[in-house]
């Protein structure tokens, strides 16, 4: 017999092991028993408890029972005193100890509270309960039953039934065993949360027990889906709860009770205590948020601490093995707790649902309805939708379950036979009939609705290309489906546990079956409409309806037969949909009107069942398992081929996951798959973007950086002295030393220490000894800086534990503060690609002797590469030129100096001021703060793409005064103004003025006034238009404007500048200096190099020869090559039409179209070194087959001196959080792959490109294993951000970056926003709360004004739906200065062409409003007739009918405004997309591909390839090429620094 057990634990026992021969006390004697043996027949079938050594120590207490936890009991119950008089009165066996059942029992404490089981291990823990007979054979138990009221003390509780599937618990007093059948009503909660407990072991033992038909080798996803699977309906399992994460915060409990079952395995059996998945359980429970330490204070208050338990430097729990009884004590209340809400959640799902009746469809009536028996059968291997999904119990409610398609999908029930989704009710209820589904699942991206010419086309229309990027799935049990409708849509969606799939096509095989659901649908929608029409609804019968219906003609949507017998017996017995409909309609007339009763009525008199709705679940034999589960073998991949990478990012990742190698995919998984963006770019044109700032958390449990306080030694003036005499002195004469003798140890300069703390549990803080000095008063002190662990930084948990940072904090501290000598290995490393097997061969060795000082407790050894500088984020190359010299200076000291401070002071000419390290001197030119000439708050657009709308930019003004009070010390920025001439700029005076005038044109006035200094946010110029620099993109980075005219505030007049102005023009300069090119803060004049002519070297020898990867249509490309620093020598893309695209723009690049992990096998292969690739079999298939002529066309290590790319993050994007024990989806992340280009190559830059949703993505882990992977290699690294509305193209696009360069070259800064744009400042937060932005909010000010609309596409000839001429003339000349240079030299305008919508859509667009904000909301509640003679409604019935779940729809079927900006470009635009906002702003159709390329910044110049779908596509998941320049610029700096030092 298995069984595992817990007790009441006496000191020094151990509960999780007992022996099965232990010995029980049975009163004044003692004897052995044995556990598991039988005694006689009629026990042989109970399971009975081990028994555990009862307690030496008993003591009686006296207790009262409350009135709640008693009950009243039927007639003929007997009572007694004591436990041992009900043990004489209930027959049973006694030998060795009696054994009796339990029922209406309630656990409690002396003071008769009832308690849990395991707060046995807590306190005293007492039982009042009937006491039955061992034989069940008794009809009437309760007769035969004796009451006995606060028995015991219970000594040990148990679980068995291991073998039979179910368990049974047990209880153990110091007399008998009691199998407990049945407790009080009372106490059902708390014995229902330890029974799901104990049904959780019985589940794992099953699916890992060999005697059982388990598997031990199962992998911890797989356990865990399969247990959940089986659970998620049991007895007492709240539905709200996430049946997997209940499990994982239970493997400790688990875990413990599977090994007590070692001692009575049998010899042949597997050691449970051994199983690597039941460690994994218990490990991931130690992580999760239930084993919680806590404190109780003296006041008995719990404090239960924030947080997991404490990781040491590998990233394994450290939580002690045993607990306290404090902390068992808050570990299990906190349980009971989220047990309790967990409850309640479904409580109140349950009371706020409709109270209804629902009338459930009787099977027999439709089955004519249905083609004959058939059955689902598939070759394809489908995953377990238990596996893709990690849900957060959060995320268990139904309203915030993830969101997908289900595509090619099929309905079944548990045999596997087709059944109509008509079977289930259409909300929660009591069902005797469960159904299951398989299909290809993709993300909801809102596209492509049922149209009524097709309805078997389904709720969703996709090409087959989407379709095969999906995962082949199948479905836990199907909870409830919905329908969502208008008179030219339908969508039907149903939900699992885990997620709601909108149906896409459905299966050929079966299509029949669901087309009765649409007929029945369409038909509902027809009876609708038909009711509306009436003036009176009421008028109209159940039978008036019918014949209504039975009048339609042939090709109406929802005729069924002009039979008026058969009409009424098809709306009756298919009526659960029907009334569902008018149920939803938010017309209360429609939903209450005689057709609905008179419906219901007809239905219960068909036999029909009523049911409840929400009815408390009957607990059912069928568990909820998919039968796909038993027919084929569960597939752990989606069908994408697993990336080819080096075997050093392969053991990066490979450690963090799961350390074991790559599985082998099957055949057929060669798919590359690119996930494209549009979700995260939907969710945010979603989002409310009037905040200050928006914060991307990485992680919310990362330990922040402590300062102990330093206690000092006790010690002898002799045991702490100077080593040598002084070899300098301070700024303030104090004498510097080089070492010193601490307790026999030499400190020196350039060595580490670390500190004593107070907390022995706090971490040491290390220090980097810069220098040592004396001070006048004797005392003897080091300057140290601190240096981070890894696990400290932004790296978290992908750190190496040996690996430490140094940064710029600095600390002054005693030398008898420190507490021993630390060794840190300032180590630089060799850099290229030559040296990779070198260096790895190092690495290995290195590691090896760590783990070799481990094995003997020897302390560690540390080693520090890097600088961390959170603040800029960036981690880049030691200052090894200015680190430890012992001189009295530190850099990190210089550093805080001079950094940006809120000071004014005049300069040392005393003709002008420094402000925040600017010099300002009469005569220049500045930026002024708009805020400060706002005379009132202009309105800014708040619907979708009209919030730059009244934003202004920087006032360009000229100092005329710099008055500064004498003898006064009190200089603060906002007390001191400075005397200004205000310059007007061309939107100052009209938004026609705006459009018309170039960008960088400002006009003079008279104006003058006085401005606080606070007020002045930089430097600029102002030079005739003759001398401005020339520019060939339409992204401008020079603080350089114009002036040729005059403007008059107070007339409004503008007019020609006349020869006697005041005005004196900016002399004409280059800034060479690389200095003033380093200069940080809001400087501009910083931004103001070289002439762009001067820095776009058109030589190519003298730029970076670059690799693209995931080159896309070469948006990157094509603004890094702009900025004339990089040359795109070669590209990879899978997608055909976008690597044509690519070609067509670049046609001197080499272009790969294929899959980049094929590539990369084939380059290693040439090179020799496939002993460092890691690939599957398929991949090297495929390199095997390529072409001679693309071999030898392929980069080699030492050609390649940049690689950029933007990788899909796919994670299956929003549908799957992969966690740690997922490695097997890991490895099909193209990111991989990538990093492994950078690795094999080492070129000397490196650019990730990525949604912003990269840093956080996976709780941020995905973001710091790259930098871990980068660092690693030996890159400096600097990640963030940006906004490219900010850059000069008139849209809404956040974008996260990694740079990285090598030790040799310098880090690329970010590029300074230049234009104004209504976004919050994209904040990253680092641990110890450091806040980074890689770049300022501009919503309050920049340089330039934002692009509108207007600017982009205002001079584009007007077209018209579904216009399709690729070429033509652009009729008119550029207006705007945006048009001027995204036209270039073009004479010929391609691609102006346009999606054509369907004959309603285009409707609805026509009586679209004309004005900025209007969408679908603007519509008339009308109807509109269609040239084939319909009468339709104009507005979508399913927008208003599902409005407050979505935000009320904005923007769909939504109108430009000239004046505003696009949202997020996306890959296909139409009005019922998630971005719906596509309506030209005048005209009558959808945006063309022209105007979307020229909202992404792509010149005119620039071809795309493919249909207008593959063109949509290319553009929307590029790079926008303006943004990509503004990093170019930064780049070329950097090489431009370079070569000038």
């Amino acid at each position: 017999m298995k069984k595992s057990s817990g007790k009441k634990k006496p000191a020094g026992s151990d509960a999780s092991k007992m022996d099965a021969d232990e010995v029980a006390a049975t009163g004044p004697k003692e004897k052995k028993r044995n556990g598991s043996e039988n005694i006689g027949d009629s026990v042989a079938s109970r399971k009975r408890p081990r028994r555990a050594a009862a307690p030496s120590s008993f003591k009686e207490k006296s207790f009262h029972i409350s009135e709640k936890s008693s009950k009243a009991e039927a007639k003929k119950i007997r009572f007694v005193d004591e436990e041992i008089s009900a043990l004489r009165l209930i027959s049973g066996p006694d030998d060795p100890r009696p054994n009796r059942r339990l029922t209406d029992f309630v656990l409690h404490d002396e003071n008769g509270i009832p308690q849990p089981f395991e707060m046995l291990e807590v306190d005293n823990i007492y039982i009042s309960g009937v006491i039955l007979p061992w034989d069940e054979s008794s009809e009437k138990e309760k007769e035969k039953g004796v009451r006995c009221e606060g028995f015991g003390r219970i000594e040990s509780w148990a679980i068995s039934g291991y073998e039979d599937g179910s368990p049974v618990i047990w209880v153990s007093t110091e007399l008998s065993d009691y199998d407990c059948v049945k407790p009080a009503s009372s106490y059902k909660k708390l014995y229902d949360h330890f029974f799901v407990k104990a049904q959780a072991c019985v589940e794992v033992y099953k699916k890992l027990s060999k005697s059982s038909g388990g598997n031990p080798d199962l992998s911890l996803d797989e356990l865990l889906a399969g247990v959940a699977r089986s659970m998620s309906g049991s007895r007492g399992f709240p539905s709200g709860m996430s049946a997997k994460d209940f499990i994982i915060s239970q493997g400790d409990f688990i875990y413990n009770q599977l090994i007590g079952l070692d001692e009575t395995s049998m010899k042949n059996d597997q050691t449970f205590s051994e199983l690597p998945v039941l460690v994994s359980l218990r490990d991931e429970s130690k992580l999760g948020e239930f084993n919680v330490p806590a404190k109780v204070s003296s006041g008995g208050s719990l404090k239960i601490k924030d947080g997991g338990e404490k990781l040491d430097q590998s990233g394994s729990s450290t939580c002690a093995t045993e607990e306290d009884e404090d902390q068992k004590l808050a570990r299990l209340l906190q349980e009971e707790e989220y047990w309790k809400s967990m409850k309640s959640k479904r409580n109140q799902r349950a009371t706020s649902a409709s109270n209804k009746f629902y009338i459930k469809i009787n099977e027999d009536e439709i089955a004519n309805d249905y083609p004959l028996p058939a059955y689902y059968n598939t070759a394809v291997q489908e995953m377990d939708e238990y596996l893709l999904f990690d849900t957060d119990v959060s995320m268990c409610d139904p309203d915030y379950l993830p969101r997908n398609m289900l595509h090619n999908w099929s309905l079944y029930n548990s045999d596997s036979r087709l059944i109509s989704l008509e079977l289930l009710p259409m909300k929660s209820a009591e069902a005797d009939v469960t159904i299951f589904g398989s299909g290809t699942m993709t993300a909801d991206d809102g596209s492509g609705f049922c149209l009524d010419s097709d309805p078997v086309q389904s709720s969703s229309s996709v090409s087959g290309a989407q379709v095969a990027d999906g995962i082949p799935i199948y479905l836990s049990s199907i909870k409830e489906w919905m329908i969502e409708f208008g008179s030219s849509m339908i969508f039907i969606s149903i939900r699992t546990d885990m997620s709601w799939y909108r149906l896409g096509k459905p299966s050929k095989l079966y299509a029949p079956w669901y087309e009765t659901v649409l007929k029945t649908a369409q038909l509902a929608i027809s009876i609708i409409t038909l009711l509306k029409e009436q003036s009176r609804v009421s008028r109209l019968s159940f039978a008036d309806v019918i014949k209504r219906v039975a009048e339609f003609k042939k090709d109406h949507p929802g005729y069924i037969s002009s039979n008026v017998a058969v009409v009424e017996r098809y709306v009756v017995v298919h009526g659960q949909i029907i009334l569902q409909q008018f149920a939803e309609y938010p017309n209360e007339t429609i939903r209450k009107c005689a057709f609905v009763s008179g419906l219901s009525d007809k239905m219960e008199e068909r036999h029909h069942t009523k049911l409840l709705m929400k009815k408390k679940v009957v607990l059912k034999d069928e568990r909820n398992l998919n039968p796909r589960a038993a027919m084929a073998p569960v597939a752990s991949k989606r069908s994408a081929m697993q990336a080819t990478t080096t075997r050093l990012i392969n053991k990066i990742w490979g450690e963090y996951y799961s350390n074991y190698s790559p599985e082998v995919p099957k055949e057929g998984d060669g798919c590359e798959v690119k996930e494209n963006e549009e979700a995260e770019e939907e969710q945010e044109e979603n989002e409310e973007e009037d905040v200050e700032e928006e914060k991307v958390l990485l992680q919310d449990k990362i330990p922040n950086t402590h300062s102990p306080k330093p206690v000092k030694i006790k010690s002898n003036n002799n045991e702490i002295r100077w080593d040598g005499d002084p070899v300098g002195t301070t700024c303030s004469s104090e004498a510097l030393y080089k070492q010193a003798i601490v307790c026999g140890d030499v400190i020196a300069v350039g060595g580490t220490v670390v500190l004593e703390v107070n907390d022995s549990d706090e971490m040491p803080v290390i220090y980097f000894v810069e220098f040592m000095f004396e001070r006048s008063n004797g005392k003897r002190m080091v300057h140290g800086r601190v240096m981070e662990r890894g696990s400290e930084t932004v790296l978290g948990n992908a750190a190496n534990e040996r690996e430490v940072f140094l940064t710029n904090e600095c600390k002054e501290f005693e030398l008898g503060d420190i507490k021993q000598i630390v060794v840190v290995d300032v180590r630089k490393i060799s850099w290229g690609h030559q040296y990779r097997k070198d260096i790895a061969n190092a690495d290995k060795i290195d590691k090896a002797r760590a783990e070799e000082r481990k094995k003997k407790g020897l302390p560690i050894e540390y080693y520090c590469k890097s600088l961390y500088w959170p603040e800029r984020g960036a981690i880049v190359n030691l200052p090894l030129n200015s680190m430890g010299l012992g001189d009295g200076v530190c850099h990190s000291c210089k550093i805080k100096e001079t950094q940006e401070k809120e000071i004014v002071k005049l300069s040392s000419s005393n003709t002008g001021f420094i402000y925040k390290g600017i010099e300002y001197m009469v005569d220049d030119f500045v930026y002024v703060s708009p805020q400060h000439f706002s005379t009132h708050t202009e309105e800014q657009g708040t619907f979708k793409a009209g919030r730059n709308v009244g934003l202004k930019a920087f006032v360009v003004c000229q100092l005329l005064d710099i008055d500064f009070p004498k003898m006064s010390k009190n200089i603060t920025p906002q007390s001191t103004e400075v005397k200004v001439r205000r310059f007007f700029r061309p939107e100052d005076t009209s938004s026609e003025k705006a459009y018309s005038s170039d960008i960088r044109e400002v006009y003079y006035s008279e104006e003058i006034l006085n401005v606080p200094i606070a007020t002045i946010e930089g430097k600029c110029e102002i030079r005739k238009k003759c001398d401005l620099p020339s520019h060939g993109s339409p992204a401008i980075f020079e603080h350089v404007f114009f002036c040729e005219y005059q403007y008059d505030p107070a007339k409004g007049t503008v007019k020609k500048l006349l020869a006697n102005s005041r005005l004196r023009f900016s002399p004409e300069k280059v800034v060479h200096d690389a200095a003033s090119r380093k200069r940080k803060g809001k400087s501009k004049e910083g931004e103001d190099e070289l002439d762009v002519v001067n820095k776009q070297d058109t030589s190519q020898e003298n730029r970076l020869a670059t690799l693209d990867i995931f080159a896309g249509c070469g948006g990157l490309s094509e603004g890094l090559q702009q900025a004339g620093v990089s040359c795109t020598k070669w590209a990879i893309e899978y997608e055909e039409p976008a690597g044509e695209a690519f070609k067509l723009n670049h046609p001197d690049s080499l272009m790969f179209v294929d899959n980049c992990n094929v590539i990369l096998r084939a380059i290693m292969e040439k090179c020799g070194d496939l002993d460092d690739c890691i690939s599957t079999p398929e991949a090297a298939d495929l390199a095997a087959k390529l072409a001679d002529e693309k071999i030898s066309n392929l980069p080699l290590p030492g050609q390649v001196d940049f690689i950029n790319g933007g990788p899909p993050c796919q994670g299956f994007s929003g549908m799957n959080r992969f966690n740690q024990s997922t490695w097997s989806k890991v490895q099909c992340e193209m990111i991989l792959a990538f990093l492994s280009f950078a690795d094999y190559f080492r070129p000397k830059f490196f650019l990730l490109e990525n949604v912003r949703n990269f840093v956080s993505f996976n709780k941020g882990q995905t973001f710091r294993l790259t930098l871990a992977s980068l660092l690693e290699m030996g890159y400096q690294v600097r990640f963030g951000v940006l906004e490219a509305g900010t850059f000069g193209v008139s849209q809404s696009r956040k974008r996260a970056f990694i740079w990285a360069a090598s030790p040799e070259e310098n880090l690329p800064e970010w590029p300074e926003p230049m234009h104004v744009f209504s976004s919050p400042q994209l904040k990253i937060t680092l641990p110890g709360n450091v806040q980074y932005a890689a770049a300022r909010s501009t919503s309050t000010g920049a340089p330039f004004r934002a692009i509108t609309v207007r600017d982009t596409i205002g001079d584009l000839p007007p077209v018209g739906n579904g216009a399709s001429k690729i070429e033509m003339e652009y009729g008119n000349e550029p207006m705007s200065w945006f048009q001027k240079q995204i036209r270039g030299n073009t004479v010929v305008l391609s691609d102006h062409i346009s999606k054509e919508m369907n004959e309603l859509n285009l409707i609805r667009c026509q009586r679209i409003p004309k004005r900025p904000g209007a969408d679908w909301q603007c519509l008339p509640e009308e109807k509109v007739k269609l040239s084939t003679g319909q009468l339709v409604d104009l507005i979508p019935w399913c927008l208003p009918n599902t409005a407050k779940r979505h935000n009320q729809w904005k923007g769909l079927f939504g109108r430009l405004d000239w004046e505003g900006n696009f949202p997020t470009s996306i890959t296909d635009p139409q009005p019922m997309g998630k971005v719906g906002m596509c309506f030209h702003p005048d005209q009558d159709r959808i945006l063309t591909v022209r105007e979307c390329a020229r909202s992404q910044g792509f010149p005119d110049s620039y071809k795309f390839a493919g249909n207008i779908i593959s063109k949509h596509r290319q553009i929307g998941n590029a790079v926008p090429p303006p943004l990509a320049f503004a990093l170019g610029r930064k780049l070329k700096e950097a090489v431009d620094g370079k070569r000038l030092t």
